[in-house]
């Protein structure tokens, strides 16, 4: 998996006990319901949160370096908050739902959760310092401008999800409101996080409706909490776009009559950079063994991310959707085998020849293999500046490869590859993770993984921890004072 972050730009909570109160730099964002008992009446709390986009959609639409969910359905984007741990009772067995807000509002300035002392916008009437929330959208009032509201039904793009200890952090699937967002037909004005209309209703009427006991109007549900934007911990909101974005180039590992994927990739200047917008590779492939091309010419390549186009020699078809078996048994006498690369527009032709050596699958052995493995990340830094993206270098050498002298005065030994691997980004000093298993990506020259230092925050050591799964042996590395570096 993949991931690139947008963190929080706005975030506030609003209470229909205190209407005039501003929370908009609180560090803790509430939802509650709770009855009142020297009025009876119940109240509710709703938290608002909105994400800043402007690099995330740029980076779809402009750049082109994430895939867009709009045209690849394997890119899911969530919202994440995280659980703040409080003294107050616990909301347990409760639902909370993401509303598309359809108006802007104002953080605010308030910071009192206690008294509710601090006023102004936003609030439960007041979404900036001018316009009322019923001025905004047919006089609703308490935040509730979002679609559907006069219905009773909720727009589509919204999310939903259930708490049963209620300490559980939360994470929502809003990606058909965010491809609403990169279409322009929606606005980003941010979410209204609220329980449902089963906890929250205060009438009999609203209770019939929301098909609860009307005795659940006399119910408390008490309190839910998480950090906010403002938060002191390294627990932010945020919008976090997913996608299986590792690449796995067989080149190396290609066995006959087995599948497996041929990459190719299109770097000018050291950056990768598409040779027909984000349109599949402008050309066709050719599989060759020994000098002659294997049937059929003119294979089809796809686009996989920016600049990177690759083929699976497997399931490979031409523009006749003639499929490539794979590289054929019988084939085992021819040595050199190559993949030429033709591109036919795009401004320009070319073609570059490439080549692989598939070998027979390992049917026994008569020794056990152990682990005895050197692993090292050449290329990481101490020092990262925020906004630092690259790709980290893992050399694994399997120290029982025999050395095959060269020269007189030199050696090689390859790089081995590893084909399924993770890899998580830890705080140094707590241990705790923040960027959780992503899976390892792999060339011809190793492993390596993306270090996007946006996903993380500044001034905070963090450190490297590798799973690798290496014949069937699991290995967890972990060199706190070895892989650890800082992002400035």
């Amino acid at each position: 998996m993949s991931i690139v972050r947008a963190f929080a730009d706005q975030d506030s909570w609003i209470t229909d006990s205190a209407t005039g109160a501003n929370h908009g730099l609180s560090p803790i964002l509430e939802v509650w319901n709770k009855y009142d008992l020297s009025d009876e009446k119940k109240y509710w709390a709703r938290s608002l949160i909105k994400f800043s986009l402007t690099a995330l959609e740029n980076g779809i639409k402009v750049d082109g370096i994430y895939p867009d969910p709009r045209t690849d359905n394997t890119v899911s984007a969530y919202i994440y908050m995280f659980n703040a741990e409080h003294g107050d009772p616990q909301a347990t067995d409760f639902d909370l739902i993401a509303l598309p807000l359809t108006a802007n509002w104002i953080e605010g300035t308030g910071l009192d959760n206690d008294t509710n002392s601090h006023t102004g916008a936003v609030n439960a009437v007041y979404a900036t310092n001018t316009l009322k929330w019923e001025d905004i959208s047919s006089s609703l009032s308490g935040a509730e401008a979002y679609h559907g509201h006069g219905t009773g039904t909720y727009d589509p793009n919204s999310s939903t999800m259930h708490f049963t200890s209620g300490e559980e952090d939360l994470k929502l699937n809003v990606t058909t409101w965010f491809n609403e967002i990169l279409d322009g037909t929606s606005a980003n004005n941010g979410f209204l996080i609220r329980m449902f209309d089963a906890q929250e209703a205060k009438t009999d009427a609203e209770a019939i409706a929301a098909g609860v006991p009307t005795s659940v109007t006399a119910v408390s549900f008490f309190t839910k909490k998480f950090y906010g934007r403002e938060t002191n911990t390294r627990k932010q909101p945020y919008l976090q776009l997913e996608w299986p974005g590792e690449i796995k180039d067989d080149r190396k590992l290609i066995h006959f009559s087995r599948s497996g994927d041929l990459y190719y990739y299109n770097i000018v200047d050291g950056v990768y950079e598409d040779l027909d917008g984000t349109n599949k590779f402008p050309g066709f492939v050719t599989l060759s063994a020994d000098g002659t091309a294997i049937e059929p010419y003119n294979l089809t390549a796809n686009r996989v991310s920016k600049g990177v186009y690759k083929i699976n020699i497997g399931t490979a078809q031409n523009d006749l959707e003639e499929a490539l078996t794979g590289v054929n048994i019988a084939l085992t006498s021819s040595t050199v085998f190559t993949d030429t690369w033709s591109v036919t527009s795009a401004g320009f032709e070319t073609s570059e020849i490439f080549s692989f050596n598939p070998t027979l699958p390992q049917r026994g052995s008569q020794s056990v293999s152990t682990s005895n493995y050197h692993i090292a990340l050449p290329n990481l830094k101490y020092d990262y500046e925020k906004g630092y993206v690259g790709k980290i270098r893992i050399f694994v050498i399997d120290k029982s490869t025999k050395f095959q002298t060269l020269t007189g005065s030199s050696t090689a030994m390859n790089n081995f590859i590893v084909k399924n691997g993770t890899v998580q980004i830890r705080e140094k000093t707590t241990d705790l993770i923040e960027i959780k298993d992503v899976n390892l990506s792999y060339d011809s020259e190793g492993n390596y993984f993306e270090l996007n230092t946006n996903n993380l925050y500044p001034d905070v050591e963090y450190k490297v921890v590798l799973k690798l799964n290496i014949r069937n042996e699991v290995l967890i590395l972990d060199f706190p004072d070895k892989w650890n570096f800082n992002i400035l």
